[in-house]
């Protein structure tokens, strides 16, 4: 009975053992300060230089007047992973094409999709919801197909690297400005992490044509694989701490297996100087396209700051950079050792 006691006492504590060590691979800790408590924040950035140095990349750009190419990447502990932003003005739209690729072993990711501005929407908000949809009427559609050459700048942003795009049409009433670092990059306030880029959309003077009308900026998501698409309130940026508390974001979320891409915004924009809450037509898929509407109050200088990433890959407690695919091997693993001491303590209690 004493060795039946034994044996349940050492099988308990193998578990015990085993579930440890299946938490401390999938806890993921939620940082707001960046861990400036514990002194390692030496350039007052508000990241901690830790995770600072562990989510450094390598970023080159390509560049010509229509089409620019951006390379991120990184290798760390026999994994690499890397992320290209493609960035092109076409007959259709402003362009950002994001394709991403893992390596572990002979496990191979790839991820891929488009975010395309395409055309300003002038409309009369019938309904009053703040947002462009069938009940109201479309006053004018400008569309997005004529621009400038894109321009190219390396500046120097906080102590920071920053590869700089700017394109804009040649009526110059559509802007965006790209920004993209191998670091964490605090950018008007805003902190970019190695994993995204931030584009500021500008929308000034638009020539509208009725007084009581406002404008819905038209964004099409699309790729050439079978992702999956889900409209979400809380961003990765919110999780991490790396957002402010009246800067709150949402996303539309592109899944393929176990990757996700976004295209995030924050839900305020700029209008004529004055912060104002931005609304959001959801993203509608059909069989032409997958589209959705930023909607902004009527305003001479419209300013907001949308976004473009790859989920899950920031080196966080050193958990994320593995990966859900390598997290779920860790689990697995962990849960054969707790099979293994079972058995273990089985053939023991026998003897």
């Amino acid at each position: 009975m004493k060795t039946e006691q034994k044996f349940k006492q050492k099988l308990v504590f193998g578990s015990l053992i085993a579930i440890l060590v299946i938490s401390s691979f999938m806890y993921q800790p939620v940082i707001a300060d960046g861990g400036e408590d514990d002194g390692n924040d030496k350039d007052n950035d508000g990241i901690d230089d830790h995770v600072e140095d562990d989510n450094e990349r390598q970023v080159q750009v390509d560049y010509s007047e229509n089409e620019v190419q951006i390379e991120s990447s990184i290798e760390r502990d026999g994994m690499e992973n890397q992320f290209q932003i493609k960035v092109k003005t076409e007959s259709d739209g402003l362009k950002f094409k994001l394709e991403f690729s893992a390596e572990n072993g002979s496990v191979e990711t790839e991820l891929e999709f488009e975010v395309r501005f395409s055309q300003i929407v002038e409309f009369r908000d019938v309904d009053a919801d703040g947002i462009f949809t069938n009940a109201d009427q479309m006053v004018q559609t400008l569309l997005l197909n004529d621009f400038k050459d894109i321009l190219y700048t390396v500046e120097n942003i906080n102590n920071v690297t920053v590869h700089k795009l700017f394109v804009e049409t040649t009526d110059n009433v559509f802007s965006a400005a790209l920004y993209v670092s191998g670091e964490f990059a605090n950018i008007s306030g805003v902190i970019v992490t190695p994993t995204e880029v931030k584009v500021d959309v500008g929308i000034h003077n638009f020539n509208y044509t009725e007084l009581d009308t406002q404008l819905a900026l038209k964004v099409k998501l699309e790729s050439e694989k079978s992702v999956d698409y889900e409209n979400s309130d809380n961003t990765q940026d919110e999780e991490y701490g790396y957002v402010d508390d009246h800067n709150d974001e949402q996303q539309v979320e592109v899944s393929l297996n176990d990757y996700s891409g976004f295209f995030s915004w924050i839900e305020t924009a700029i209008v004529d100087g004055v912060e104002v809450p931005v609304k959001v037509t959801p993203l509608e898929m059909n069989s032409e396209e997958n589209s959705m509407y930023l909607n902004y109050p009527r305003g001479t200088e419209i300013i907001h700051d949308p976004k473009i990433g790859v989920a899950n890959l920031l080196a966080i407690g050193n958990t994320s950079f593995l990966g859900i695919n390598n997290l779920a091997l860790i689990a697995v693993t962990s849960i054969l050792t707790l099979a293994g001491l079972v058995l273990v303590f089985r053939k023991r209690f026998k003897r």
